[in-house]
């Protein structure tokens, strides 16, 4: 079990120490859920309310009084460095399970772990410290950068290339074939062969059950730092920006091109053949189906600048009131026109 002082964490997080610097904590935990032993992380001022004054406390400056804590700006921000040194699942111990099947023409890089039922294909490349877990399947001549992890039941297809400190989650599969058919003279389906590949920078992350296909021809490419949660579709030839971000649940159609720093929230689609300029937003449950400039907030389906969006469904909210208040004119029109005779109108 890992332990630290409180004033080993004032170190790591650049915070600044308020009582006891030597008391030791072996974790960390959340408000509802207080430990005397591990270390509480309160994101504001008002959930300290109902924490007992012997649980230390991670908070934000000015906060902590009374108690052993550790003040900083920005509390959620600290957990980026401090939540690896209480990570038990980094154990992975170097080495070639006896039950894994690495092909003699591959080359397996310094410290690396593969784990049980693994395969490594012909004149694949597999860099220092790379961890697979059990049941990744590596093809032909796939490259994969130092310091990456792969776990379990992952399938990385022939020729892809994945750069390195990348993150890739259970179950996803890259480099299967792109979705691609075009109708015979007989009208039955005629598949295109599907004989690109896929790149993958740095520092990626890629979520459980996300799929990433080839290109039909040339390159399927995530750049440096794209963050992909979890059921993420990235359909064939498209073009992920750096630093975007895919909240989960999300299909992205064949050659479409995003720029840098896109946010796109959880549930919303991208059709085929679209462009994103940089920093644009895309809010939950929209679906994009038209170019969309840098810079942008959008949402709705078909999705459009927020603003104008929130008026359009306001006005949509507003049309009950509006037959109300036809019906009264119509009651009123005809009450007139049955003083005149008309009671046909």
């Amino acid at each position: 079990m890992t332990e630290i002082t409180l004033a080993k964490v004032a170190e790591i997080t650049g915070g600044v120490l308020i009582g006891d610097g030597a008391r030791r904590i072996c974790g960390v935990c959340s408000p509802n859920e207080p430990r005397s032993d591990m270390l509480c992380v309160v994101w504001e001022k008002n959930m300290l309310e109902g924490i007992p004054g012997n649980i230390a406390v991670l908070g934000e400056k000015g906060s902590i009084k009374g108690r052993d804590g550790v003040e900083l700006d920005r509390p959620r921000a600290a957990l980026v460095s401090l939540l690896p040194l209480f990570d038990r699942r980094r154990g992975d111990s170097p080495g070639i399970h006896g039950r894994a099947f690495v092909h003699e023409n591959s080359i397996i890089g310094e410290d690396a772990a593969i784990g049980p039922g693994c395969v490594v294909s012909d004149g694949a490349v597999i860099g220092r410290r790379v961890v697979l877990q059990a049941n990744v399947f590596i093809g032909k001549n796939v490259i994969v950068g130092d310091d990456t992890r792969i776990e379990a039941s992952t399938a990385i297809q022939d020729f892809v290339k994945i750069g390195s400190r990348v993150t890739i989650h259970s179950g996803v599969s890259i480099g299967c074939d792109g979705f691609g058919f075009v109708p015979g003279d007989d009208g039955r389906w005629n598949k295109i062969p599907q004989i690109g590949t896929v790149v993958i920078g740095d520092d990626v992350e890629i979520g459980a059950n996300t799929t990433i296909d080839r290109a039909t021809f040339g390159v399927t490419e995530i750049s440096d730092g794209v963050k992909l949660g979890v059921h993420i579709h990235i359909a064939h030839n498209c073009s992920l920006g750096p630093d975007c971000m895919l909240v989960g649940f999300i299909p992205v159609g064949g050659s479409s091109k995003l720029g840098r720093h896109v946010l796109a929230a959880g549930m919303s689609g991208i059709a085929d053949h679209i462009v994103i300029g940089d920093n644009v937003t895309i809010a939950g449950r929209s679906g994009v189906s038209k170019d969309i400039k840098s810079g942008l907030t959008v949402s709705g389906f078909p999705a459009q600048e927020h603003m104008a969006e929130k008026r359009y469904q306001a006005s949509l909210r507003r049309i009950k009131s509006y037959g109300e208040r036809l019906k009264k004119i119509e009651r009123f029109i005809r009450s007139i026109a049955a003083g005149f005779g008309k009671e046909d109108i």
